[in-house]
């Protein structure tokens, strides 16, 4: 495992560990720096690039506050705690397959421009560009 993964986890750790005492104080702390811990862990072991990691995981957390955060703006104070976890879950999980996926997107975005490149060739084209044999005259 690199060093840098290793970073990745640790940072993961600690802003999933922030989300979960936000959320359902110690314990919630605690499971939730253990998730983004596990989730880092399984990010790493896949080849998965660490600064894309990290920044998947902060976006799940981020997604776990909101949905705690909407729950409990309706519920009465502490009157719901279990719904508040599920709202959490629920946006997390949905945050996890949004930022993934724009995440993995643009890495493959660059991952090809950066081929192209290196090959000497041009850089794919943005959008529907007419080819230069059509393009109007000036």
């Amino acid at each position: 495992m690199l060093l840098s993964d290793k970073w990745s986890i640790a940072t993961s750790t600690v802003f999933g560990a922030l989300a979960g005492l936000l959320i359902a104080d110690p314990l919630g702390a605690i499971i939730g720096g253990s998730l983004a811990a596990a989730l880092a862990y399984a990010a790493a072991r896949a080849r998965v690039r660490p600064l894309v990691a990290t920044t998947t995981i902060v976006g799940v957390a981020a997604g776990a506050l909101i949905g705690s955060s909407i729950v409990a703006t309706i519920c009465l104070p502490a009157s719901c705690v279990g719904f508040e976890i599920g709202g959490a879950v629920v946006l997390g999980a949905a945050s996890l397959v949004g930022v993934g996926l724009v995440a993995a997107l643009v890495t493959r975005s660059f991952d090809e421009y950066n081929e192209s490149i290196e090959a000497g060739r041009e850089p794919p084209a943005v959008g529907c560009e007419l080819p230069e044999e059509e393009s109007p005259s000036e």
